[in-house]
Formats: structure tokens, C-alpha cells, sequence
């Protein structure tokens, strides 16, 4: 069986972050709620494909969530969802020429359907497979992800417009050259070539968030035992890189707002420390000292991701662990800070996991937990059994409750609208984690307990933030689109 200790294999898988549903403005925490997790279900991958990272969305727009994996075998595995729950046998499709780690799912060329984009170390290229009409994907298309005289074999990928051109870009952690690479989308489709950014040290895994709040994408990578950000420039371009400690042994990496501040903040796992360390995002976009978390002994954590598996609306850290081959939970804390942690079986002891994503792979509502088992050759499905109780409403007029449904969304979403704010003149925008508004509603005098309606085809997949303004209420409310 294949395992690489941390200082063999420096670069980690990065988990999507996606939140349940937050009350941003005025919500009252509810008392802790207990999280519940099924028997983990399994899933082969295929033979010798050691899934490395994994990523849920519905590819095919059937309305089903499917599970996509990054194999390290030089594959992209597909798992489309099935009625009734389950999944199908894996599909796999050439990513390149080699050990494909890093993974994104996003609309790359704007037809509204999502394409897959994986990392080749060892060819120092990107991979992009289109997603075609009839299902399926397109023969991989690569691009040199790296300098022209550097080899910096790309480990992780993130796809974001980082230009404001409205085209999508790719982004890669290249760990052989300290740098990140950054291919600008072009007019007439495909990527130019990776100008690239360094980062001082072994970038092995990165993320995309605008996290000084001027509307600009910038870059959060982790970097052994630093975080470093370049914070985005005007034209797409990227500052020097600042970093910040994160203590020896870093090897998975989220951002989120993990204290509902608005600002984003940096998660990471310690693999040799069993830990998590936090780094709260401060005013500027720089960050406070590492403040860590227990994973359990012997639990060397690997990926992570942040998400509210309780339903009590304080996000949640979920890690993915090789040492003991469980998912760690670690809930949020009313006062601030995460309990201690619980594990949960997600595979057969001794065989490696990395990667870990969370999203409600059977449409219950609830959040599931998601593993790539690299060194069993599959997949773990472990089913959300916890029983949600609606958020309560805090004090005042800008805390009545508003129904946001379904969420996570895919064509669209309605937000239901309490009665008792009667027919007001209502207002409501979408805007993605950059702040930009690619959704709005006109002004409208809905009757009174109406619902309004949000179509969101052709929007990437992600945390979007949903702000209405409806007479004197406010209020602001995350959406998951998958």
C-alpha cells in the first residue's frame, strides 16, 4: 500500500468551503446540537486510481449530486448520483500525463456547463475537460501551468476571474518553484500562458477569496508552515506575498468566515502535530496569530472543510484523517472557538485518506460528509443523521424569519418572505464571494407572505450571499450553490 509521510508529500488536497445557512445580521445561537453521521458507505474509484481529492456537485443537471475525484493515478473519476441515493460506478477520464492531485469544478468557457480542471505534476500542466450536452466530458485539453524554465510541478488548482474580464482563470499551486501560476481565460476560449507569483516557500495547496474586502479575487496558499496571501491588484495581477505562521506540518487548507465577521479566515490541518490551526482575518486582510485544535491522537489530518453539520448556524470544521481513517468533526462553539473533536469512521484502518468535502449528496437537507480514500481505492459516504431545528429569530424587526429554499441551490431558490412584514416594497441582490452582484431583483411590492424567486443557471458553484431589504428589515443570508 502507498503512503507518503508529510515531508514526502508536501502538497494536501483544499476542501470547498461550504456553509449552511447563516443569519448574518441579528440571528440568536442556539444551544448546542448534537451531529450524527450514518455507517460510512463505500464506492470504488477504480483500480490503482488513489483519489487524491474530492469534489460534489450535480455535473449532468439532473438535479442529483454527483462525487468527482482528483486520482492520482492521472485520472478524473466521475460518480454520477442515482435516485433512491447511491452512486453509479465510477467513470474515469485521462487528466494528463500523470499524478493528478489538485481538482476544480466550474464553468471554464461559459456554455453553463461545468468542466473539470485537474493538476499534472509531473508534466507541469493544468488539464481541462469540457462538459459536453449529452453528459460526459470532452478529451482533456492541457496547459503549462508553470514558467517556461521552471519546473514546479502544480499540486492544486482554484478557478476564479481574477481580471474582472468575466472570463474565468485558472490558478495553480506550484510547490517546485514557490510560486503560484495564473492563466488568464481568453476571448476566444482556452488560457494563456501561467504568468507566475512567488510565495517564498512550498506552495502545496491554495485557495481564491477576496479576503481585504476591495472586491479583488486574492490567493491564500499554504506553505508548509506558513499561510501566504497575495493580495489581488487592479488588472488581475498579484502584491508580494505575506505570511503567516501556521506552525511545522501543514497539509490541508480552507478559507472561510468561521466567526461570522464578514471577514474570510484560514483554516488549515497539521498532520504531524494532530491539530487544526485558525487564523482569523483581520480589517486590511491580514490575520491574527494560529490559534489550533486537538484532531485526536494519531489522527494526522489531512484535507479539511468548513461547514455547519448541525444545523445550529456556527460553522463546523470537518477534517479528513489518514492516520486513523475517520472524519473529524469539530463543532462550533456559541462563544467562539470549536468543541472537542469527534471522529467517525470512513474507511477501512490503514488505508490512506486525504481528501474530504461536504455537501448533502441526497437531498435531505442535511450535510453530508464526502472522503477520497487514496489508499483503498474509493470513495466514503457518510449520511447526515442529525435532526435540524430551524434558527431562532433574535429581537427586532430585522431578524424576522425569512425561508430560504432549497439550499444548497441549483437552478434557482425561493425566499419566502414572513407575513408579517406585509406588502412592502422589496428589494434583493445576489453577490458571489468577491462581493460582486451577479443576481438582482427589481424593487416590488410582493403580497404579503410571498415568495420571491432567484434563478442561478450558469453560476458557478459556490458560497453566495443573498441580501434583501424589504421597507425597514434587513437581512443578509448565505446560499450554497451546487
Amino acid at each position: 500500500m502507498l503512503h507518503f509521510s508529510p515531508l514526502d508529500f508536501p502538497h494536501r488536497a483544499v476542501a470547498r468551503v461550504a456553509l449552511g445557512l447563516l443569519l448574518a445580521r441579528g440571528g440568536a445561537a442556539q444551544a448546542q446540537t448534537p451531529a450524527t453521521f450514518a455507517p460510512v458507505s463505500t464506492y470504488p474509484t477504480g483500480f490503482q486510481t488513489f483519489p487524491f481529492k474530492v469534489a460534489v456537485l450535480d455535473v449532468n443537471g439532473d438535479g442529483r449530486r454527483d462525487i468527482v475525484t482528483a486520482d492520482s493515478g492521472g485520472a478524473v473519476g466521475v460518480l454520477l448520483g442515482q435516485t433512491g441515493g447511491g452512486f453509479a460506478a465510477a467513470v474515469t477520464y485521462a487528466g494528463g500525463d500523470g499524478f493528478s492531485t489538485g481538482l476544480a469544478v466550474a464553468d471554464t468557457n461559459g456554455d453553463g456547463r461545468l468542466d473539470l480542471v485537474v493538476t499534472n505534476s509531473i508534466s507541469n500542466t493544468v488539464g481541462v475537460l469540457l462538459g459536453q450536452p449529452a453528459a460526459g466530458f470532452a478529451p482533456v485539453i492541457t496547459y503549462r501551468a508553470v514558467a517556461s524554465s521552471n519546473s514546479g510541478s502544480p499540486t492544486d488548482v482554484a478557478v476564479a476571474d481574477v481580471n474582472g474580464d468575466g472570463r474565468p482563470d485558472i490558478l495553480t499551486a506550484n510547490p517546485g518553484g514557490d510560486e503560484v501560476g495564473v492563466l488568464l481565460g481568453l476571448a476566444g476560449g482556452g488560457f494563456a500562458p501561467a504568468t507566475v507569483y512567488p510565495t517564498g516557500s512550498r506552495s502545496g495547496f491554495l485557495a481564491v477569496a477576496d479576503v481585504n474586502g476591495d472586491g479583488r479575487p486574492d490567493v491564500v496558499t499554504a506553505n508548509g508552515s506558513t499561510a501566504g496571501v497575495l493580495l489581488g491588484q487592479a488588472g488581475g495581477s498579484f502584491a508580494p506575498v505575506s505570511t503567516y505562521s501556521t506552525g511545522i506540518g501543514t497539509t490541508g487548507l480552507a478559507v472561510a468566515d468561521v466567526n461570522g465577521d464578514g471577514r474570510p479566515d484560514i483554516v488549515t490541518t497539521k498532520s504531524g502535530s494532530n491539530l487544526v490551526g485558525v487564523l482569523l482575518g483581520q480589517t486590511g486582510g491580514s490575520f491574527a496569530p494560529v490559534i489550533t485544535y486537538s484532531t485526536g491522537p494519531g489522527s494526522n489530518p489531512q484535507g479539511v472543510a468548513v461547514a455547519d453539520v448541525n444545523g445550529d448556524g456556527r460553522p463546523d470544521i470537518v477534517t479528513g484523517n489518514t492516520g486513523n481513517s475517520t472524519a473529524g468533526v469539530l463543532l462550533g462553539q456559541a462563544g467562539g472557538g470549536w468543541a472537542t473533536v469527534s471522529t467517525y469512521a470512513a474507511g477501512a484502518v490503514g488505508f490512506t485518506l486525504y481528501g474530504v468535502a461536504v455537501a448533502d449528496v441526497n437531498g435531505d437537507g442535511r450535510p453530508d460528509i464526502v472522503t477520497a480514500n487514496f489508499g483503498s481505492d474509493r470513495v466514503g459516504v457518510l449520511l447526515n443523521t442529525g435532526t435540524f431545528t430551524p434558527l431562532a429569530a433574535a429581537p427586532g424587526a430585522e431578524a424576522a424569519e425569512v425561508a430560504l429554499f432549497p439550499n444548497p441551490a441549483h437552478e434557482g431558490f425561493a425566499v419566502q418572505l414572513p407575513a408579517a412584514w406585509g406588502a412592502v416594497a422589496v428589494r434583493a441582490e445576489l453577490r458571489n464571494a468577491l462581493g460582486q452582484v451577479v443576481r438582482q431583483q427589481p424593487e416590488a411590492r410582493p403580497a404579503s407572505g410571498a415568495a420571491l424567486t432567484f434563478a442561478t443557471a450558469g453560476l458557478a458553484p459556490g458560497v453566495y450571499v443573498l441580501r434583501v431589504q424589504a421597507g425597514s428589515h434587513s437581512l443578509t443570508k448565505r446560499v450554497v450553490l451546487d
